[in-house]
């Protein structure tokens, strides 16, 4: 790792060009060998570059995406917020990250530590496709503005410590087999996969309810999920709607349900049923609102999960959104007559 790190360093300081700004780079690594790239297309660059099994790193700075990503990469960036003393800054796709390729399964593709400032469309290459599958995707500590949307089959799934602005999708006639969402905040729903689905979220919040019985394709009726020591909250309640903080024939183990009326299908096992949101959290906030500076711990420390750790994201693997990835950042460079000086902070996390 620190081998590697030196070499993003070194061949970041030849791309260098004697501008006061900040460099936008990407930094594509092929086995021993690096290279750099630099500017809002620099992701576009390293991508079309790169061959199955490479690592692109982004710096922090906004990037113009790739029409999809077709190929076996794992990607990092610097955090999809900037925490001074969680030492990260913001790496922003601009637009929405497509990742998927038609007629293939992709296995293994990794995404860690960026802002999509869009839709992450997985497991398709247009909205219509149905034709593109992947395998062990994982997307990891990053900030989804818009919906997470998988529009194929997918196998062994994995969401983490993100933060997704809307909600985590699929359709009637996706089948999900083993998706895991942990220590996620969602603020809309995970809803509408086939119900041949094995989909489990863990220690996590979802803000908003479920729609039953008022749409002819409601999500409530395609949402059968296992949901053990998450916050299920209450948000988008509307009497005479006939909406349901869960979908029918979920089962609820350990978890939070801020308010009464759970579905007489849904099985409930342990839950903590009807807890007023103002007496919920730690700090003081009576909402379920996100913001940066919260960490979700609970005010009352008997709420504990089937692991023994508090319900919610505090608790499992905790709420940490910094990525596990060394860093360059803040590179730029000046002219001292015939010498080039390059200032950096790099680090590993």
């Amino acid at each position: 790792m620190k081998k590697i790190l030196l070499s993003i360093v070194a061949l970041c300081c030849t791309v260098a060009a004697g501008a006061q700004n900040e460099i936008i780079t990407a930094v594509l690594q092929h086995g021993d060998d690096v290279s750099v790239y630099k500017g809002g297309s620099a992701f576009v660059q390293a991508y079309n570059a790169a061959v199955d099994g490479d690592v692109i790193t982004l710096s922090n700075g906004s990037f113009v995406p790739p029409a999809c990503i077709e190929k076996v990469l794992s990607i990092y960036g610097c955090g999809f917020e900037e925490d001074q003393e969680a030492n990260t800054s913001i790496t922003t796709i601009n637009g929405d990250l497509r990742v998927g390729k038609a007629d293939a399964v992709l296995e293994g593709v990794h995404i860690e530590g960026v802002f999509v400032k869009g839709e992450l469309l997985a497991a398709n290459t247009t909205n219509s496709s149905t034709t593109a599958q992947l395998k062990g995707f994982t997307l990891k500590r990053c900030f989804v503005e818009s919906n997470l949307r998988f529009n194929s089959n997918i196998e062994g799934g994995t969401i983490k410590q993100c933060r997704i602005g809307r909600g985590i999708y699929g359709t009637s006639t996706v089948i999900a087999d083993g998706l895991f969402i942990a220590n996620c905040y969602i603020w809309d729903r995970v809803a509408q996969f086939s119900k041949d689905s094995d989909v489990q979220i863990d220690h996590c919040i979802k803000a908003l309810r479920y729609g039953s019985g008022h749409y002819s394709n409601d999500d409530a009726n395609w949402s059968e999920f296992i949901w053990t020591n998450s916050i299920i909250g209450h948000r988008g309640a509307y009497d005479g709607w006939g909406q349901t903080p869960l979908g029918f024939y979920s089962v609820a183990q350990n978890c939070i349900i801020v308010e009464s009326g759970l579905d007489s299908s849904v099985t409930q096992n342990g839950c903590i049923v009807s807890v007023p949101i103002n007496d919920l959290f730690d700090d003081g906030i009576n909402n379920i609102d996100y913001s940066q500076t919260r960490n979700w711990k609970l005010k009352n420390e008997t709420y504990l999960g089937t692991d023994g750790t508090p319900i919610g994201p505090y608790g499992g693997d905790g709420w940490n959104k910094v990525p596990s990835t060394p860093y360059v950042r803040n590179l730029n460079a000046t002219v001292d007559g015939t010498e080039l000086k390059v200032n950096y902070q790099a680090g590993v996390r």
